[in-house]
């Protein structure tokens, strides 16, 4: 195998990746120095031309000398070069005048002989092998272009792929330095101690009175409180006998139904009684209201001498001797008749044990329509 088929042969195998770019220099150059010293292959006969090799022509004479970096003469070795063996490689090239560019010609069959015969192989050696020639640095032992093979570019394409590779991981950073630092001034607490005034907010018990169970609730009594779940209905009222007949004629006259009953005894010895008596609108219920309060008058009671809201009416009948004193009260909640009394025998304990159940009555069932 010659020099020149081993250096086909390397660089087939660093283009199929067989071997690395050192592997190849390393062995290039090793195929180089021995072809300085090999024997002349032997003379071979077949269709194509003879190999060329590289010569510089001197100039004529009478003519200036040409510039040997600008321009190159490239032939096939024969005596007299012909226009289709022979080619003028200008190098002068913008922005890179002192490259000298290196050109293989194909040779076709010579005139001069008829057709395809082939000579006998030039035995000197390359021109990058035998000095200088006028080809400057071709002649180096390890000239700088055959230096400059695939791995050259690799290098370069290495450096630009690195580079991209950090312009996407500084973009990715900078998005999520952006994201994280939304997220912080978004999620974090407001200043000023926001989250304690929510806090407290949640904490805070609600103004608004709670709803009633129904527009027959009882307030919570004080004392000791007798069963009365058997009285359900109006008709129960009076078969209790708990009102007087004329009372029993104005619920009725306002279309009095269910009924809710409550009774306590409190440790002073007072009783106090709460009616609550479905009507049948909140019109009938407040001419029922009026009713009874005539009806409290007629029976020689007259006004509080306590403090109640204007919208109740209340009546009051002292004690007197072994007699027993009372305050009875009468308003309207919605369509509902609401009657709160208290009876002992102490003046001042009755009013005052009357003010506290008629406050918690008025909480659960207020005043009006």
């Amino acid at each position: 195998m010659t020099w020149q088929e081993e250096l086909q042969k390397l660089d087939l195998e660093l283009a199929s990746g067989r071997i690395s770019a050192d592997d190849y220099r390393r062995r290039r150059d090793e195929v180089l120095a021995g072809s300085a010293s090999a024997p002349a292959p032997p003379q071979q006969q077949g269709p194509f031309a003879p190999p060329f090799r590289w010569q510089a022509t001197p100039p004529q004479q009478g003519q200036p000398p040409a510039n040997p970096d600008a321009t190159q003469v490239v032939g096939t070795g024969q005596a007299a070069p012909t226009p289709d063996a022979t080619q003028v490689v200008n190098t002068q090239q913008k922005g890179d005048a002192d490259r000298t560019q290196f050109v293989r010609p194909v040779t076709g069959p010579n005139p001069q002989q008829g057709g395809w015969q082939s000579q006998a192989p030039i035995s000197a050696p390359p021109p990058w092998t035998t000095g200088d020639g006028g080809f400057g640095p071709v002649g180096d032992p390890s000239p700088g272009w055959i230096a400059q093979g695939p791995e050259a570019f690799d290098d370069a394409g290495e450096r630009s792929g690195k580079g991209k590779i950090f312009a996407i991981i500084g973009v990715v950073l900078v998005l999520a330095l952006i994201g994280g630092g939304i997220w912080w001034f978004t999620s974090r607490p407001s200043s000023g101690g926001g989250g304690e005034t929510t806090a407290q907010t949640t904490s805070q018990t609600p103004t608004s009175k709670p709803k009633p169970k129904d527009d027959l609730e009882i307030a919570e009594l004080p004392g000791t409180q007798e069963d009365q779940s058997g009285i359900k209905t109006f008709d129960d009222v009076v078969a209790q006998k708990l009102l007087t007949d004329e009372e029993n004629a104005a619920y009725t006259t306002a279309g009095a139904s269910k009924v809710r009953v409550g009774v306590s005894k409190l440790p002073n010895g007072d009783v106090v009684q709460v009616i609550t008596v479905q009507a049948t609108d909140a019109a009938a219920a407040a001419t029922a209201v009026e009713a009874l309060s005539a009806l409290q008058v007629k029976f020689g009671m007259k006004p509080y001498s306590g403090v109640s809201p204007a919208s109740v009416s209340t009546h009051q009948v002292d004690v007197a001797g072994d007699k027993k004193g009372s305050v009875r009260a009468h308003y309207v909640h919605k369509n509902t008749i609401v009657r709160v009394q208290v009876a002992g025998k102490d003046q001042a304990a009755i009013s005052k044990d009357f003010d506290t159940v008629l406050a918690a009555q008025l909480s659960a069932l207020p005043t009006g329509a």
